[in-house]
């Protein structure tokens, strides 16, 4: 036995080990999980009703109309087990952030109490439920099943990178060497993948070289016996005509024929496969939002920008008298700063320091800074001085929500300690943003504390959305987190 086969043994049999826990087809997992949220939506709606009417309409319990509601609650618990069950499926598939089950949670029970009252409209039931009650019951809900789904995720999330859980399982393809470093590498176990079987293409080539299509045809069909879900064939792009061979022997099973390529280089990354005219052509990056999502953003913008300028108005006024009678000089420092695609503009702040750094010499405000004016060190506390930047978002410059922006001089440099710097570039500079309401504000002097502003800013672009600006927005005026580190 070679050296590379004797690793792939060991392999299998830590895997066949592993396989010994609980396998969970997808399908059951979703319907279980589902069914939890929609047990707890059920007992809300129940508990809230039965509480209203005993202690408050004081209804005594033989007259409380406990079918009536049963069936409604069940009807609502239905439709949000239902939503939740797409949205357990969309969960496992790894691709959504860690607040979209909030997200999802808040939408399916809003969907589903939606379509109880309509079907109530339409049965000519609606005046018998009581409204006070189901509104208590939403209200109450959103929090609740908020919990419930982020419990239930933390476990499943838990128990499958603990390699205790598995809901899928995969064949995988191709030569030894590159099957050894697919399951070295993949660490499939801890994904929620469960090996089935493996086909060497070096066992099934005849001498000269061709491989044998009745080996593959066999391995197909033993491995739909087995209720397979995935076969992965591991293979380099530049032998695309042994890729075409394998494939073609595939296309007479219903089956999933998935490509992984053979490489031990994880950090690039397929997203997807889109057609450029009659081609099918690798996505490796896509732009951070649709036109749709940048219009609903720029909305959202215009709306908060201008509600904050009329409502914040007088604040701004006496922020502005408070600067002018503490120090000498003008109200408004404006920096040049690098914004959306690397282009500069200059933003807007309330003057918080004596001195007006601006170019390619900018240091950056530290703990007891002298600079830093008796007024400036409130403002910077409270983000009062940031006020101004409304304005930079009504022109299009920024965002409400987004990466910080920093000084020309601190993105030069940021970007030659940080590889992936640039890339919070890919959308427009906020005044708030995920990095900020997670405690990363102030000064970026030690590189932990530039790497960890930087994942997070990267984190919001690859995961954006309206209801993450919302929340962002929220964390930013009520979490004490926000205030963190503020110089």
């Amino acid at each position: 036995m070679s050296y590379y086969d004797h690793l792939l043994r060991n392999r299998l049999v830590s895997n066949l080990r592993r396989s010994r826990n609980p396998f969970v087809d997808r399908s059951v997992l979703c319907l279980l999980a589902g069914g939890a949220d929609a047990a707890c939506a059920i007992l809300i709606i129940l508990a809230t009703t039965i509480a209203y009417h005993a202690l408050v309409l004081g209804t005594p319990m033989p007259e409380f109309p406990i079918f009536f509601y049963c069936a409604y609650a069940a009807l609502a618990g239905f439709g949000h087990g239902a939503f939740a069950v797409l949205a357990y499926n969309r969960f496992l598939d790894r691709r959504q952030p860690s607040h979209a089950g909030a997200r999802d949670a808040a939408y399916g029970w809003t969907a589903a109490l939606a379509l109880t009252m309509l079907t109530a409209f339409l049965t000519g039931q609606v005046g018998d439920l009581s409204r006070v009650s189901l509104t208590s019951a939403y209200f109450i809900g959103i929090p609740l099943l908020i919990v419930v789904r982020a419990a239930v995720q933390t476990e499943i999330r838990s128990r499958i990178h603990n390699g205790a859980l598995h809901f899928e399982s995969l064949s995988v393809i191709g030569n030894r060497l590159d099957i050894l470093n697919f399951l070295i590498n993949g660490d499939l176990w801890r994904n929620g993948h469960r090996l089935a079987n493996t086909l060497y293409l070096e066992d099934i080539r005849d001498d000269a070289g061709s491989i044998d299509r009745r080996p593959i045809i066999e391995f197909a069909a033993s491995n739909l016996r087995q209720g397979t879900d995935h076969i992965v064939f591991v293979g380099s792009l530049v032998d695309f005509d042994e890729i075409e061979n394998v494939v073609s022997q595939l296309k007479r099973f219903a089956v999933n024929v998935l490509y992984a390529p053979a490489t031990g280089n994880r950090s690039l990354k397929f997203l997807d496969v889109v057609s450029i005219g009659p081609n099918n052509v690798l996505r490796f990056l896509r732009t951070p939002m649709s036109d749709a999502a940048m219009i609903a953003k720029r909305l959202l913008d215009i709306v908060c920008a201008g509600l904050g300028l009329v409502a914040l108005g007088p604040v701004m006024a006496l922020v502005a008298l408070a600067i002018k009678l503490d120090s000498p000089g003008p109200v408004i420092f404006r920096q040049d700063r690098r914004g959306f695609n690397g282009e500069t503009f200059m933003m807007w702040k309330f003057r918080s320091m004596r001195v007006m750094e601006t170019g390619s010499t900018v240091r950056q405000a530290r703990a007891g800074d002298p600079r830093i004016t008796r007024t400036g060190s409130f403002l910077r506390r409270t983000s009062l001085d940031e006020l101004p930047q409304l304005v930079n978002v009504l022109a299009g410059q920024m965002s409400i929500v987004g990466p910080r922006p920093h000084a020309v001089s601190h993105d030069d440099e940021l970007a030659r300690q940080v590889a992936r710097y640039a890339d919070r570039q890919r959308i427009k500079p906020g005044i708030t943003g995920w990095a900020q309401v997670n405690g990363y504000r102030g000064e970026t002097a030690h590189h932990e504390q530039a790497e960890g502003r930087i994942t997070r800013d990267i984190y919001y672009i690859e995961n954006w959305s309206l209801f993450l600006d919302i929340w962002i927005v929220v964390l930013t005026i009520f979490s004490p987190t926000t205030r963190r580190n503020a110089r």
